[in-house]
C-alpha cells in the first residue's frame, strides 16, 4: 500500500498520514509540501519506503545532505510506476 502526502509535518493532515502508513505498514510518497516528512529525524522510527517527488524537493529548496538516509528520489514516471503498480493507494494526507 501506498500513503501519498502533500502536508507539512507541523499540520494535523500530515501526521495523519504518517500514521496510517505505519498502522498499515505501507510506504510513503511525499509530495508538494509534504516533501518537509524526508528531513532527517522528521520520520521517527517510520520503517517503509519513503519516495520524495525531486521537482517538489527541488522548487522548496532542500537539498539531499538534508534528507533522511532512507528517502529516495523519484521522477513523475517513477511516481505513475508506483500508483499503477501497488494493489491500493490511499489518498492524499
Amino acid at each position: 500500500m501506498i500513503v501519498m502526502i502533500k502536508s507539512a509535518p507541523d499540520t494535523t493532515d500530515g501526521a495523519a498520514g504518517v500514521t496510517v502508513a505505519k498502522d498499515s505498514a505501507a510506504d510513503l510518497v511525499l509530495l508538494q509540501n509534504g516533501v518537509y516528512f524526508a528531513r532527517k529525524e522528521k520520520l521517527g522510527d517510520f520503517s517503509g519506503a519513503v519516495y520524495v517527488l525531486d521537482d517538489d524537493k527541488r522548487l522548496r529548496g532542500l537539498k539531499d545532505s538534508e534528507l533522511d538516509a532512507r528517502v529516495k528520489t523519484i521522477d513523475y514516471d517513477k511516481l505513475t510506476d508506483l500508483i499503477t503498480g501497488g494493489k491500493k493507494v490511499v489518498g492524499m494526507f
